[in-house]
C-alpha cells in the first residue's frame, strides 16, 4: 500500500490465547484508518477496554516488523518480527510490565479498492517473566464504503 490518503476501515479483531490446555478468545468490531507515511503502513483504531475507558491502538509495518502501539486506559509498545524473541512494555495506572513476543507469524495484507485484508499473528507471550501463552491475533480488514 502506498496511498497517503487516509482510507476509512472497517475492523474485525479477533484474538485466541492457548494457555496450559485452556483457550480464550475476545472479538470486538471497531472502524479505523488505514494510511501509508515515509517507508511505513499504519492502521489506527479505537478500542473500548471498559464502558467508560479507551485505548488508542496504531499499528505500523515496514515489511519486516510490526509494531503495536496502544495509548489511554493501557499503554504498551511491542514489536513482533517473525523468528525473533522482541522485549516491550504495558503500562496501566497500576503497574508497569516488560514483556516479550517470541513471534512464529507476521502475516499482513492490506486491502486494496473495496477488497478485504488480513493482519495475523501468532506469537508466544511474557509480562514480567510469567508465561501467559501462545496468542493468535487476526484482524480482518475491509474498506468502509460507509464514509
Amino acid at each position: 500500500m502506498k496511498d497517503r490518503k487516509k482510507r476509512p476501515i472497517t475492523i474485525t479483531f479477533k484474538t485466541r490465547i492457548e494457555r496450559q490446555g485452556e483457550t480464550e478468545e475476545y472479538e470486538f468490531n471497531a472502524r479505523g484508518e488505514l494510511y501509508h507515511r515515509g517507508s511505513q503502513d499504519y492502521l489506527r483504531f479505537e478500542e473500548g477496554v471498559s464502558e467508560s475507558e479507551k485505548v488508542q491502538t496504531t499499528i505500523k509495518w515496514d515489511g519486516r516488523e510490526l509494531i503495536l502501539i496502544r495509548q489511554g486506559a493501557i499503554l504498551m509498545r511491542q514489536a513482533f518480527i517473525t523468528g525473533i524473541e522482541t522485549s516491550g512494555r504495558y503500562v496501566t495506572p497500576q503497574a508497569s510490565w516488560e514483556t516479550k513476543a517470541n513471534t512464529e507469524r507476521v502475516l499482513v495484507q492490506w486491502p486494496q479498492g473495496k477488497r478485504r485484508g488480513v493482519l495475523h499473528l501468532r506469537y508466544h507471550f511474557t509480562l514480567q517473566g510469567q508465561d501467559t501463552g501462545v496468542h493468535e491475533v487476526r484482524l480482518t480488514l475491509e474498506e468502509d464504503i460507509r464514509s
